[in-house]
């Protein structure tokens, strides 16, 4: 998971891309890049802050931008990533992972390819450049035709700007009118929050095309196959996110409805896990009567613990701090969005326990984590993840609960349906993979 943002024909496009790539910094940490006009990049490791700063302004109307959640290739690397081709210069970002990447690497380096980066986006730009045809668009067409998944991109071209989500939508993707010109970014609040109007969500199978004096051009590269990713509701996006016009607070709320309903567990009152547990801990308490409270208050000027490469106890206890006036001598839920290591859990319930707390409820609303993803989350080998490693009871023991409450696998499925939103993937729940 990482952010992708593109701006065409708009002034300032550093400044303006600064504030995008800001709006998207919760989906990437570790380093953020742009390149604009004529290609001139910017990047750097840490947060946008501190890599996009006003001494490095470069002047220009078109740029493309990332911030980087590492899943695939070095920790250094650092995108957009750059090349000269027969068919002119590309800058690409790259949100997702393409399944295939070592098998495709492998056949264009036994074709005498060389690779500069480590990175899985490098075979994008090597399939543009073998593509069979002289025109730059057509051969995008083709090299991501080829590609099956999983990937969300924004190109720079010396004649455009392109846009495309694979044939399964599983990373997002959006546009939206500003001034004169389009803003591209992964989430359609951060286009909100920089003032797009006219904002739409690039369809699976899609490229949409940016160029001087023309409306953008969508067309087609792949048959539409929707598996948009849950854990995109659950976890990554903003709260003031929506997709497939669905609103990620409203969907989480209804995940913490949906909770209760099939546990029915009360106590004093319940405490959420911030941020992203909050909405769930809302409907929760919304259908169960149980009161909030705020056991847990959190420092915002510390990363998100689940993206971060290393050092993740710590970092909690850093981020997060118990308040004793409240938790003491008393029955409370945590809810969270999901146990994924259990590492980040286990930290949580002992901060509580340490805070006086009498008796621990763990509530998870989403499914256990069992299998692995290969689509841009950082859960590549099924034994990091602790719901398929350990039996239940041995997880709750691990972490600390007297009692572990999740969601079923079709509970969850029910809340999408309910929502409003189909073609969902939920390989880490069911293991069940589009690809």
């Amino acid at each position: 998971m990482c952010g992708i943002a593109g701006v065409w024909n708009v002034e300032e496009a550093y400044n303006v891309m600064h504030d995008v790539l800001l709006a998207l910094q919760h989906r990437g940490q570790q380093s953020a890049g742009m390149v604009i006009n004529d290609f001139n990049s910017v990047k750097g490791e840490g947060l946008v802050e501190n890599v996009l700063t006003d001494d490095k302004y470069i002047a220009g109307n078109k740029c493309i931008g990332h911030v980087r959640y590492s899943t695939y290739g070095s920790l250094n690397e650092i995108q957009p990533i750059t090349a000269h081709t027969l068919k002119g210069r590309i800058s690409v970002a790259h949100n997702g992972n393409i399944v295939d990447a070592d098998e495709k690497r492998r056949f264009i380096m036994e074709s005498g390819g060389i690779f500069s980066t480590t990175l899985d986006t490098e075979v994008i730009i090597h399939y543009f450049s073998i593509a069979p045809y002289e025109s730059p668009r057509e051969s995008l067409q083709w090299a991501l035709s080829r590609i099956k998944a999983s990937y969300s991109i924004v190109l720079l071209h010396d004649s455009f700007l392109a846009a495309a989500r694979d044939q399964f939508g599983i990373r997002p993707l959006f546009y939206g009118k500003f001034q004169n010109g389009y803003i591209i970014a992964s989430e359609d609040s951060a286009l909100k929050t920089v003032g797009c109007e006219q904002i739409y969500e690039i369809e699976p199978g899609t490229i949409v095309f940016f160029t001087d004096d023309r409306e953008p051009e969508t067309l087609r590269f792949a048959k539409r196959q929707d598996r948009f990713c849950s854990f995109e509701f659950v976890y990554f996006a903003r709260p003031d996110s929506s997709f497939y016009g669905v609103n990620t607070h409203e969907v989480r709320k209804e995940l913490g409805r949906k909770l209760f309903e099939e546990h029915g567990v009360k106590s004093d009152f319940i405490v959420p896990v911030l941020d992203s547990g909050l909405s769930g801990a809302l409907g929760y308490s919304q259908v169960s009567g149980v009161p909030l409270e705020f056991g847990l208050i959190k420092n915002h000027y510390i990363g998100r613990s689940f993206i971060m490469p290393k050092n993740r106890q710590d970092i909690v206890r850093r981020k997060l701090a118990p308040i004793s006036s409240v938790l003491s001598g008393k029955e409370v839920i945590l809810i969270d969005d999901s146990i994924v290591r259990g590492t980040t859990m286990k930290v949580i319930v002992d901060m509580v326990k340490e805070a006086g707390a009498k008796k621990v409820v763990v509530g998870i609303h989403s499914p256990p984590v069992v299998g692995p993803c290969n689509y841009g989350i950082d859960t590549s080998r099924r034994s990091e993840l602790i719901a398929s490693e350990k039996e239940f009871d041995k997880l709750r023991e691990y972490i600390g609960a007297d009692k572990l409450m999740y969601l079923s696998v079709e509970g969850y499925r029910k809340v999408f349906e309910k929502c409003g939103v189909r073609g969902i993937c939920m390989g880490c729940f069911d293991l069940n993979y589009p690809v």
